[in-house]
């Protein structure tokens, strides 16, 4: 969130991180086995009422425990693999593509029942007033409209939430292409690279990278995604609003 000193508002730049050299975890918030886990982005240095920006990578046979979030509201993306999500007492099977929104209050847990790693990128967020909705899932490729051109899928984040959760968005950008956008002023987004090889141009700052690169773009900031890669580009992109 924007810091305040001695009555002025002081917002942040854009923020860059990825997915190498993540901790070792054992037994994850009283789960079993081994988790490798990083925080790319902390909350105090984004607009908005973010807590924070995380990977996780559960390894087989692993869990992270069940536990409550009672300060935050919670949203998991499963990069790749499959799961089990336990939610307030009932399985969900999830698998790559899955977005599983988490209320405030919910107890949870995640379990990879399977012979293959399994990660997924979370966002968490600072609630709001109101009434708590239920958890649910949604599998966000079906969402893409069909062609072979750049696409892009939307998830409305607010019915889900208390907190300032705008959107949720994964753009398939076709090779050789580009997508240019602009922040809107009373939001912030944190873009996430799932797939390809892409340079993200925000205001006069350029980062090159691949699947696990993280960058954040404050309010009102122009941005630029360019596939650079021989394949599809795919990126994942939360939006949360800014007071």
């Amino acid at each position: 969130m924007a810091t305040v000193v001695r009555g002025e508002r002081r917002p942040f730049g854009p923020i860059a991180n990825d997915t190498s050299g993540p901790a070792v975890t054992h037994r994850q918030v009283g789960g079993e086995g081994v988790c490798r886990w990083k925080m790319l982005m902390n909350g105090m240095h984004l607009e908005g009422e973010w807590n924070c920006v995380e990977y996780v990578v559960i390894e087989p046979g692993s869990s992270v425990g069940e536990h409550i979030h009672l300060r935050t509201e919670e949203i998991y993306y499963i990069v790749s693999g499959r799961a089990v999500v336990t939610m307030d007492g009932q399985e969900i099977e999830v698998r790559a593509g899955d977005l599983v929104t988490t209320p405030i209050g919910s107890a949870h847990s995640i379990a990879n029942r399977s012979d293959e790693d399994m990660h997924f990128f979370v966002s968490e967020v600072f609630p709001g007033q109101g009434p708590t909705a239920k958890p649910s899932r949604l599998h966000v490729p079906d969402l893409l409209p069909p062609g072979t051109s750049t696409r892009v899928a939307h998830v409305d984040l607010t019915p889900h939430f208390t907190g300032d959760w705008r959107q949720f968005r994964l753009l398939d950008v076709a090779q050789g292409d580009r997508v240019d956008e602009q922040v809107p002023p009373d939001c912030s987004i944190v873009l996430h690279v799932l797939e390809g090889a892409v340079v993200i141009a925000i205001g006069d700052d350029e980062y090159a990278g691949s699947p696990g690169l993280s960058v954040a773009a404050p309010p009102k900031y122009a941005y630029r995604l360019v596939n650079t890669g021989n394949g599809p580009l795919r990126v994942i992109s939360t939006e949360v609003g800014v007071a």
